[in-house]
């Protein structure tokens, strides 16, 4: 490192934080107002910003050179480290020392050897697709840098993964005002979760929670509904839920919303069990059938298409005719609500929660090796969290003030019929 470029970090320093008063020095804020600028320079530009900022530290202390006024003394260098770019940067670190010849630390130096911002950019590599296994040969070398371990590398990230657990398993749900819960199952190793996804009356999306086990197991699904009641999952008002047909789901939601809930049957996957029962030649043909029946906008017209598509199933295979006819009412239950095409389009299937696991699975097959349940709730955690980061607003969420408003009418005109059948 040149004279000059050591000058230079230095000026740009003074023009970035201005001129602070001889024996005075702010490090916690300095250090804290270049966080996110440090870590989106280059490796090497991070170290020279650092060594600039411990430079301008010891002249705080010390003085300039051969100035004998202040109660420090300058007393050389020796060579240290700091933390960049994720590993282990060698610096030469200015020494002082006080009149009585004892050591005076300087805090830059300590705050630039944290663990934390390591772990942060090892972390942030990770769940980007990087696995630990190939981290070492991957991280962007700097002359003379001499890395850190896999050992280190997994013992940070068991850290950081029962963070993102810790963080998802707690969040207290009495702060969201959801209307819509999305509900599926993603496989991790040879086990099943079960995630469920909320939008708010916004539009707004967040992860809610997940329970390991299938979502045809009843016990599962009502121990996921006991834990988000428990954090403040707020059950009395009208709500939309889109799960993929689980009958011991369905019990689950009947169970924990009673009438306040209009369930909507994912669409998607009413498609897929349909042509399960027929041979691969008709599956184009009668996707694209069961597919524009559903883009229809008038219900009766919907539900009239999709009749007529279950007739003519019942001349191919009777097994794909029921399984269109078992619970189509309720793959029609947005058309029965008459909510705008664009928002019908974003909750008539699960794709929302798909989309989710899609991203999340760039952060889980990172993992090459599922030990136990408890490593793999980590990484869901964390690859739920990662993809909760890009989530936007769903698609027509100018329309959910009309969601709300059907629901409220769909509960009150289910209401007036329960009290009609009592009387």
């Amino acid at each position: 490192m040149t004279k000059a470029k050591v000058q230079n970090s230095k000026q740009q320093i003074k023009l970035v934080f201005g001129e602070r008063p001889e024996g005075s020095f702010d490090v916690e804020r300095l250090v804290e107002e270049l966080g996110l600028e440090l870590q989106a320079l280059t490796t090497s530009a991070g170290v020279l910003i650092m060594t600039g900022i411990m430079g301008q530290e010891r002249d705080c202390l010390a003085g300039k050179r051969y100035d004998r006024t202040t109660s420090t003394d300058r007393w050389g260098k020796q060579k240290g480290y700091v933390i960049a770019g994720g590993q282990k940067a060698p610096v030469n670190r200015p020494r002082l020392r006080d009149k009585n010849g004892k050591e005076v630390p300087l805090s830059s130096y300590e705050r630039f050897q944290e663990s934390s911002q390591r772990t942060q950019a090892v972390f942030q590599r990770l769940v980007s697709g990087l696995s630990c296994r190939n981290y070492p040969q991957a991280i962007e070398t700097i002359r003379e840098g001499y890395g850190i371990s896999k050992s280190v590398v997994n013992r940070e990230m068991v850290d950081a993964t029962s963070n993102r657990l810790k963080e998802l398993c707690e969040r207290d749900l009495s702060e969201y005002n959801f209307c819509t819960l999305i509900i599926d199952g993603v496989s991790l190793g040879d086990s099943v979760h079960i995630v469920a996804l909320g939008v708010e009356t916004t539009g707004k999306k967040a992860m809610m929670g997940f329970r390991e086990g299938s979502t045809e197991n009843a016990d599962v699904c009502i121990a996921l509904f006991e834990d988000m009641v428990q954090r403040g999952l707020k059950t009395e008002n009208p709500v939309l839920v889109v799960i993929d047909g689980s009958k011991a789901l369905r019990s689950a939601v009947d169970k924990f919303f009673g009438d306040r809930a209009s369930v909507q049957r994912c669409q998607v996957h009413k498609r897929r069990n349909v042509k399960k029962h027929l041979p691969d030649k008709y599956h184009a043909e009668y996707d694209r059938k069961m597919l524009a029946a559903y883009k229809m906008t008038s219900y009766a017209d919907a539900r009239q298409a999709l009749e007529s598509v279950a007739r003519e199933l019942e001349r191919l295979n009777e097994d794909a005719a029921g399984s269109l006819r078992e619970g189509m009412e309720e793959t029609l239950t947005l058309h029965r609500l008459e909510i705008p095409r664009l928002l019908r389009t974003s909750f008539s299937s699960t794709n929302l929660i798909e989309s989710a696991f899609s991203r999340g699975r760039t952060v889980m097959r990172n993992v090459k090796r599922w030990m136990n349940s408890e490593q793999k709730h980590r990484w869901i955690a964390t690859a739920l969290l990662e993809a909760e980061k890009k989530f936007q607003k769903v698609q027509g969420h100018r329309s959910m003030a009309m969601l709300v408003n059907a629901l409220e009418l769909e509960q009150k005109k289910r209401k007036l019929e329960s009290n009609r059948k009592v009387a």
